[in-house]
């Protein structure tokens, strides 16, 4: 069981990216103009979309101190990928590339990719030697002959990417991709410090039973003729595990979920193939039970993010 502790990305930390800011589609919010109800506007210091709530012109204040004419709906396309939502997602036809200098880091994950390949490449700094690239194919292999047939094509949404060597100030080069013209999107890109709840020991880890859980937020709404209709919003998944570890790195376990306790982070019970379901992007919590001299348990809980 792992747990990516991320680094909040700054604009310092953002070298470059392909999606503008206005992004197509996006227009700058400017002060005493005239805006009617339902316009939309963004703020490049705060990163965030607004929407006009009350008609008005003239007004001087910013709209994110505004709230009766203003409401925060979002991040922007190009921030989208750095804030706490997978369903917030950056998008562009054919590709989209970031350029980030997080420093010290050791692993990256990725939730909320619709495209066909990932490309990550590392340097050990602005211009360096190149320390780690991967590309990752977005797509699920065939269950069987049948399926490679005729069955329909899985994406994979979700991807992490481990062992990479930290340097104080790494350059961090990502690009999602797909056939041209096609659109592609990102809902989250995290790195940070991966951290084994097991610890170090030569024994433990994430036990047989795990359960992935995935909710809805979407309901049946009842008219008052007796008619039915879903309304329809977005899905996460819980999970939930059991890991047994030493007893003596119990008291670390507990320390590296304690420091994200209210902090959106991506939740890895297991890497090994077949267990995607298990890689989740949320807030956790646990309970640790000190079995023995020798053994521990960590019972741990994730609430899944939109």
């Amino acid at each position: 069981m792992q747990v990516l502790v991320p680094i909040p990305i700054t604009d310092a930390m953002l070298s470059s990216s392909t999606i503008a800011e206005p992004a197509a589609g996006e227009t700058a919010w400017v002060s005493a103009g005239t805006y009617a109800l339902k316009d939309k506007r963004i703020r490049s210091t705060t990163r965030r979309v607004y929407e006009c709530v009350q008609a008005h012109t003239g007004r001087t204040a910013l709209p994110e101190v505004d709230s009766a004419y203003w409401l925060d709906t979002g991040p922007t396309q190009k921030w989208a990928p750095f804030d706490s939502l997978i369903s917030t997602q950056a998008s562009d036809a054919t590709s989209i590339t970031y350029v980030l200098r997080p420093g010290f880091f050791n692993a990256l994950t990725c939730y909320g990719l619709d495209g066909a390949t990932l490309a990550i490449s590392i340097k050990d700094a602005p211009g360096g030697a190149v320390i780690h690239t991967q590309t990752i194919d977005l797509t699920t292999p065939p269950l069987d002959w049948y399926d490679w047939a005729f069955g329909h094509i899985q994406p994979l949404d979700k991807a992490l990417v481990q062992g990479i060597t930290p340097y104080p100030d790494a350059e961090l080069t990502l690009t999602l991709s797909a056939a041209t013209g096609v659109t592609v999107k990102a809902g989250i890109i995290a790195v940070g410090d991966l951290r084994s709840i097991a610890g170090d020991g030569e024994w433990g880890g994430t036990q047989y039973g795990a359960t992935a859980e995935p909710i809805t937020y979407s309901y049946i709404k009842r008219n008052d003729d007796g008619t039915t209709q879903i309304v329809r919003r977005h899905a996460a998944t819980d999970l939930s595990v059991n890991v047994v570890l030493p007893r003596e790195y119990a008291d670390a376990a507990v320390a590296t979920v304690q420091s994200v306790l209210d902090v959106p982070a991506a939740w890895i019970a297991t890497d090994a193939s077949g267990y995607a379901a298990l890689n989740v992007f949320g807030l956790g919590s646990g309970s640790m039970q000190y079995d023995s001299f020798q053994l521990a348990t960590f019972s741990i809980k994730v609430k899944g993010l939109v």
